[in-house]
């Protein structure tokens, strides 16, 4: 699929990156329709990243496919994905 990936500060490529597979039960696969215009952060170069980077830490999309534990969402559904959304479960967001 493409990609659109940062690779340092206003070099941004569209790229060919490996296709997203359910892994998870509770995994969705979305085709984002748009980014947040806060990742001109990243593009500035005010954000470094050490390494190329998929743009869009907040998007909007479709979802494309669902694993089987996802009762909420179904293809087709229109999603908006906010930065706030956490696991609450990885090594980040343990006290």
């Amino acid at each position: 699929m493409k990609a659109a990936v940062i690779h340092g500060p206003k070099k941004v490529t569209c790229d060919t990156v490996d296709d997203p597979t359910i892994k998870e039960q509770t995994d969705i696969i979305l085709k984002v329709t748009a980014i947040c215009g806060s990742d001109l952060h990243i593009y500035s170069g005010g954000l470094p990243q050490p390494r190329p980077m998929v743009l869009g830490h907040e998007f909007m999309g479709i979802v494309e496919e669902v694993g089987k534990g996802v009762t909420r969402l179904k293809r087709g559904d229109r999603v908006v994905v906010a930065f706030p959304i956490a696991c609450g479960h990885c090594f980040f967001l343990q006290p």
